[in-house]
């Protein structure tokens, strides 16, 4: 499997660097170097590209404002030199992140962190029907339930039972109405398995349902008693709940 990668940074260092280090790992072909996040975006848009070394601090577009501009980024793996920024990076959809200057061994274990994500990703491919017939597309598109799997079971749970997701280091907390769920699926699993239409991702940490909404303010929502944050990058999703 070839993994093909594009740096977005304005220091020629750290090019090299990642260059080199790459260069010992057959796997990695590399797309395109470029010094600014605008020279990127055509090579997204003409190449297959699956992993993006994105800088913070650059000319015209910073690293977290290109970001918002993918609307379904490939793995994205941060490479900075300041260490204020990397919680805030998490609130985005990236796979790890580097601090200026590492080494191989911290390089290359963030490599097998992005293999991992997508050979997962592609198992969840290859194990979704791709031709099914046309009449069965409006039943699976109106599924009210899911599956939720914890250590040994799994759980099929209506959609209007749950209230809210919440990300617990390796593990989610799922909030139903009178009952709660430790899954080991990630929140960013969940983002992909619920509807957009009614569920939104308001925080890095939290997924929540719209029916659940009892109060939207500019920072925070409301369901019920709970009250939970909005995360800096998510303000827009809440605005449009609100429209919704």
């Amino acid at each position: 499997m070839k993994l093909n990668y594009l740096i977005i940074d304005d220091e020629p260092i750290a090019h090299t660097l990642i260059e080199n280090f790459a260069a010992d790992l057959e796997y990695m072909n590399l797309i395109g170097n470029c010094h600014n996040a605008m020279t990127a975006l055509p090579l997204l848009k003409t190449q297959q590209i699956d992993l993006i070394f994105l800088d913070i601090n650059m000319p015209k577009l910073t690293g977290f404002e290109f970001l918002k501009t993918l609307p379904n980024p490939p793995q994205v793996i941060i490479i900075s030199a300041h260490k204020e920024y990397a919680l805030e990076s998490y609130e985005y959809t990236i796979t790890d992140y580097l601090l200026k200057p590492f080494n191989f061994e911290r390089f290359f274990k963030s490599i097998q962190k992005v293999m991992d994500k997508l050979a997962t990703s592609e198992k969840s491919a290859q194990s979704t029907p791709q031709h099914a017939p046309q009449h069965q597309n409006s039943a699976i598109s109106a599924d009210t339930s899911i599956f939720i799997k914890d250590d040994k079971k799994h759980h099929k749970v209506a959609l209007d039972d749950i209230l809210y997701i919440k990300a617990n280091g390796n593990f989610t907390s799922v909030y139903l109405k009178d009952s709660q769920i430790l899954s080991q699926m990630k929140i960013s699993d969940f983002e992909k398995l619920l509807p957009e239409t009614e569920f939104s991702r308001v925080h890095r940490s939290y997924l929540i349902a719209h029916h659940a909404v009892t109060l939207v303010s500019a920072n925070k929502v409301q369901l019920g008693d709970t009250v939970i944050s909005v995360g800096r990058v998510y303000k827009e999703s809440v605005e449009g709940l609100l429209k919704k």
